[in-house]
């Protein structure tokens, strides 16, 4: 039996949040991380950007299947050349851009590969709570409240900054659910998210691609 830290494949994110969002929404596409006889990535949590991103040189030349998964911010340009420049010191060659369906790559080694996936979408700035944000059903009119309370109390002073107002608006629309305040990956169990919309199908049609 093959424990998930001996695994040759590995994806990276940025945190524990990451790492349970990940493991939670491919669960809900039927992949069993508890089957012993499947080989599986082991998703680790870097503990933030920096030291993912310091971590790609060694992991590139480490595992069979590289997978990187981080929040694009406020500029999905420079996070893109960022990891670029540091797969480019082993000579993984990422494209250009980003695409909307996340890189995958010759790795460095034959039938090695590497893929990325900025958050939320491969085009646009933004991070996890992004992408969490589109898995709401589109008739949950709480959704719209949360936002516009959370935009409302920011105008009374609440001292959130406007970068992460997307957090904000998914914390406070977690709050008001039948279980209030669960984690992201919690509350994907809990099918308050749902899985199927077209941005959650792009990235579990990327984690295929690259370890399936």
């Amino acid at each position: 039996m093959m424990k998930r830290e001996d695994s040759p494949y590995r994806l990276l994110v940025e945190g524990r949040d990451d790492e349970h969002c990940v493991l939670q929404l491919m669960k809900r596409h039927n992949v069993d991380w508890d089957d012993p006889r499947a080989v599986l990535p082991r998703v680790h949590d870097c503990g933030g950007f920096d030291p993912l991103r310091a971590s790609l040189s060694v992991s590139a030349k480490s595992y069979e299947r590289l997978g990187i998964m981080v929040d694009a911010n406020a500029d999905i340009h420079h996070r893109w050349n960022q990891v670029k420049g540091e797969l480019h010191k082993v000579d993984v060659a990422l494209p250009d851009y980003p695409a909307s369906g996340g890189a995958i790559v010759p790795g460095t080694q034959p039938d090695w590969k590497v893929g990325v996936w900025l958050m939320p979408d491969n085009q646009s700035q933004g991070q996890l709570e992004d992408f969490l944000g589109r898995l709401i059903p589109a008739n949950d009119t709480c959704w719209a409240h949360a936002c516009g309370a959370t935009r409302r109390a920011k105008e009374l002073g609440a001292g959130f900054p406007e970068k992460i107002l997307c957090k904000a608006n998914i914390h406070a629309w977690l709050a008001w659910q039948e279980s209030p305040g669960l984690p992201f990956g919690m509350a994907i169990t809990a099918k308050y998210f749902g899985v199927d919309s077209v941005q959650a199908l792009a990235f579990v049609d990327w984690f295929k691609r690259l370890f399936f």
